[in-house]
């Protein structure tokens, strides 16, 4: 029995469910190649799973956080240009032979030792490892305190409140 191919219109002896920009068409040997095979017993459009994993990935990224959430943060240590000047030297290295080492130019470095360059994170790993020191450290992070407003006279809250009294 001769089916008829949805894409060209071709009588074809055999056709195959296949996806094509999201509908399920029964295609013949030649137009199978401008789709994906559907598998069995999965009805679902390969592009319709590609948006629900991004409308999940999308959906955690806009879940809000608290800021100010008690816990730990890490932190660049506050001498971080002494620590790496004096690790430097104590290997006996001018500034040039470290960012030859860690493929970074000398000048960058000797801003970051100077103090006037605050190192990216990568730039951080790269000079921990090869100085073998640390230069994050772990801070807690503590809620701020709440302040007391001063009383400014009745506010359209206070209104409200009094309103539904």
């Amino acid at each position: 029995m001769a089916q008829v191919c949805e894409l060209c219109g071709k009588e074809s002896s055999e056709t195959r469910p296949t996806w094509v920009e999201g509908a399920q068409l029964k295609l013949c040997k030649d137009c199978q190649k401008f789709g994906d095979k559907a598998k069995p017993g999965a009805p679902e459009s390969p592009a319709k799973v590609v948006i629900e994993s991004r409308l999940q990935q999308r959906e955690r990224r806009m879940r809000t956080k608290d800021v100010y959430q008690e816990g730990e943060a890490w932190e660049l240590v506050e001498d971080y240009g002494k620590c790496i000047r004096d690790a430097r030297e104590a290997k006996g290295w001018k500034v040039e032979n470290l960012g030859a080492k860690i493929l970074e130019k000398a000048t960058t470095l000797a801003k970051v030792e100077a103090g006037d360059l605050r190192p990216t994170d990568d730039l951080v790993v790269k000079l921990e490892k090869e100085l073998g020191i640390v230069l994050m450290e772990k801070v807690p992070m503590i809620k701020p305190e709440k302040r007391a407003v001063a009383s400014t006279g009745m506010t359209l809250e206070h209104f409200i409140k009094k309103a539904k009294k």
